[in-house]
């Protein structure tokens, strides 16, 4: 008489299977970080972070791509959203300004990108980190913590990174529309 095969626990409806890692590490091991000098656009980078105001704190490497990036603190006036980016959840804003201020600590950095045009001074966009932003802001900080991004660019690319809270298709549509404009200007 054949066995009987036993079936595994069906997921419940919507769910998946969390992924494997894979079998090999990939990226670069914690000592390699800093370990060569950084090419000469992000020395140059610092340098413009120090000129605007602000404080470069660490230049090192992405663990997992390899990119260059800078930690800094940069004076808050300078610091803006990116123009395409979703609109602002007051709830959001109002619960990470009383978690931040309960706490008394800013912990989770904001992303932000130099970007400089002839008809003003340099400011910095963050493609992520806008509720955080705004949340300083309302309690009154005179500086954030961000990790810029060398690459100007990567401020179109960062969005998708944004999976706090998914988007709906309007915002989605709204973004685009949004990137469009900014685009037409260059």
């Amino acid at each position: 008489m054949a066995e009987k095969k036993l079936k595994r626990n069906p997921l419940p409806k919507g769910a998946r299977r969390r992924r494997k890692p894979v079998g090999a590490s990939t990226g670069l091991a914690a000592v390699e970080l800093q370990a060569a000098a950084p090419p000469s656009a992000v020395a140059e980078l610092h340098q413009l972070i120090e000129t605007d105001g602000g404080k470069v704190l660490s230049i090192y490497r992405d663990p997992y791509g390899g990119q260059w990036l800078v930690q800094a603190a940069l004076p808050i006036n300078l610091v803006e959203p990116t123009p395409y980016q979703r609109n602002l959840s007051d709830t959001h804003v109002r619960k990470l300004e009383a978690v931040i201020g309960k706490i008394g600590r800013f912990l989770d950095p904001i992303i932000a990108v130099r970007i400089a045009k002839p008809d003003h001074a340099a400011k910095y966009w963050t493609p992520n980190g806008n509720h955080r932003l705004s949340a300083m802001r309302t309690l009154g900080a005179k500086s954030i913590i961000a990790i810029v991004v060398p690459e100007a660019a990567a401020a179109y690319q960062i969005l998708a990174l944004n999976t706090e809270k998914a988007h709906n298709l309007r915002e989605k549509a709204l973004e685009v529309v949004r990137m469009y404009k900014e685009l037409e200007q260059f």
